[in-house]
Parts: structure tokens; C-alpha cells; sequence
């Protein structure tokens, strides 16, 4: 009968829930305890799931839109890098031409002033390829287009083949008034024009804008910026400048004798 006891006890089932009770002590104090939960119990219930989901939704919710705002602001800051770039390199290449701009050289001086492609954005910056070093910094990451990412012809990568060219391109070009070092050299190309093309006599042919009195044309366009945009200046300055900023600034500036200003855009 011992050993029949014995195995009975043995073959007991176990179960995660125990009475701690000793057997024939039946004390009110134990009747109401239990053993833990077992290590295998959800660590999570339901309504504490649910809530759980709500939370991340909410922050989603909130944190989202924030970093998609920040998008439109870091592309203008990389956009103004990419033009310390190019006044970097316009720079060194001044160095050699006496601290002037090659659409402000003659061709006979190594310039691009009156080349026959000199209506073309893309002509002068590729004349400071060596300066440039990347073709990349050419072109704003807001902007559409395709970067290159060399100087060379190659149809898919090179800054001179017509695949980009312009389409690599994503800034204007005005020509400097000596003694001053605010005028406009380079900027982003949504600068509007309100007299169309005409003659120049760095570029051959440029777009003209009323300066005195502005035109309401002579705006910063919504094509890159949302109306407003970066403004290389003659010493190497760059601001971000809104509407009524780039007036006042272009102001400043001398003037030719038709009170306009002259300036060819990439695309």
C-alpha cells in the first residue's frame, strides 16, 4: 500500500496555481493564497496592449509632420552650401583673372565673356570644372533635373553632355558691376523677369528685370524655395532672401544704363 501511495503522489497532475496548505491544516489564512504566476503568462494584457498602440499612434501623429517640415529647410541649407562652393571655386579661378568672374573675361583672356554659347548657364560653370572639382554641387536638391557628377561627356554621369547640361543645373548667372560687392553673381534660377530676353553685352541674349521701379515680376518663384531663395553675392556672401529681401538688396546694387538687370538661368 506504500508503494501504490507513493506512486499516486507521483502521478498527481501539476498545475500553476498550488495550494500552499499543508494537508489536514486548514487555517483560514492560507485558503485565499496562491502561487505566483507561472514565467509563461502573457507579459501583456490586452488593455494594456491597446494602450500601448495608442501611444506610438499619437506620437507618430505628431512627430511625423515635424521631420517632413524639416525637409523644404535642409534643402535650402544644402542648397546655400553648394553655392559657397561655387564662390569658392570662383574664387581660385579669379585668382589667375583678376579676381573677376570668366563672363566677365574676354575670350581672348581665357574669359567666356561673348562666347558664342555664353547664353548658356552651363558654359561658364564648366569653364571652372577644375576649380568646381564635382558637378554635383551644381544642382539644388529641391530642384528637378538629373546631377551629374562629372565634367566629362559621358551620357549618363557627364556635367557637358545635353542630357544635362541644364538639366544638371540649378542656378543663374548675373554679370558684376566693378566697386560694388553686393551685386548678384549666382542665385537660385526661380527668379522671375518681366521684359523677357534681350541683348547683353556679356551673355549676348539675357533675361532683363526692371530694377527702379521693381516690377512685380521680379519675385522669387515657387519653383524651388516657396518664394524665396539663395543669393550669392560679389564678395562670396550667400543669404537666404525672401521676396522684399531681394529687392531691397538688388537695390543696393549698381545698375546698367537701362535701369535693368541682366541674367541668363539654366533651364
Amino acid at each position: 500500500m506504500r508503494t501504490s501511495s507513493a506512486t499516486s503522489e507521483r502521478q498527481r497532475p501539476i498545475t500553476d496555481e498550488v495550494e500552499l496548505v499543508p494537508t489536514g491544516f486548514h487555517n483560514a489564512a492560507w485558503s485565499g493564497f496562491r502561487a505566483p504566476r507561472s514565467a509563461f503568462d502573457p507579459a501583456f494584457t490586452r488593455a494594456e496592449l491597446l494602450v500601448i498602440v495608442a501611444v506610438v499612434t499619437l506620437l507618430a501623429l505628431v512627430v511625423l509632420p515635424a521631420l517632413a517640415n524639416t525637409r523644404p529647410r535642409s534643402a535650402r541649407v544644402i542648397c546655400a552650401n553648394n553655392l559657397r562652393q561655387i564662390a569658392a571655386a570662383m574664387q581660385l579661378w579669379g585668382n589667375d583673372h583678376s579676381d573677376q568672374a570668366p563672363w566677365d573675361v574676354a575670350i581672348a583672356e581665357g574669359g567666356t565673356k561673348v562666347h558664342p554659347l555664353a547664353v548658356n548657364a552651363w558654359l561658364h560653370f564648366a569653364w571652372m570644372s577644375n576649380e568646381l572639382v564635382s558637378a554635383k554641387v551644381l544642382l539644388c536638391p529641391s530642384d528637378s533635373g538629373r546631377p551629374a557628377f562629372d565634367f566629362s561627356l559621358a551620357p549618363d554621369t557627364g556635367y557637358l553632355h545635353a542630357n544635362l547640361r541644364g538639366n544638371a543645373t540649378s542656378y543663374l548667372l548675373s554679370h558684376a558691376f566693378r566697386g560694388s560687392p553686393n551685386v548678384l553673381l549666382v542665385a537660385d534660377r526661380n527668379m522671375g523677369s518681366d521684359q523677357g530676353a534681350g541683348g547683353c553685352a556679356v551673355f549676348n541674349t539675357a533675361l532683363r528685370a526692371s530694377m527702379r521701379p521693381f516690377s512685380g515680376a521680379f519675385v522669387w518663384t515657387t519653383n524651388l524655395h516657396n518664394q524665396q531663395g539663395n543669393f550669392l553675392r560679389a564678395d562670396g556672401r550667400v543669404e537666404q532672401l525672401s521676396n522684399q529681401a531681394l529687392r531691397e538688396e538688388i537695390g543696393k546694387s549698381p545698375i546698367d544704363d537701362n535701369g535693368t538687370i541682366h541674367f541668363i538661368t539654366p533651364r
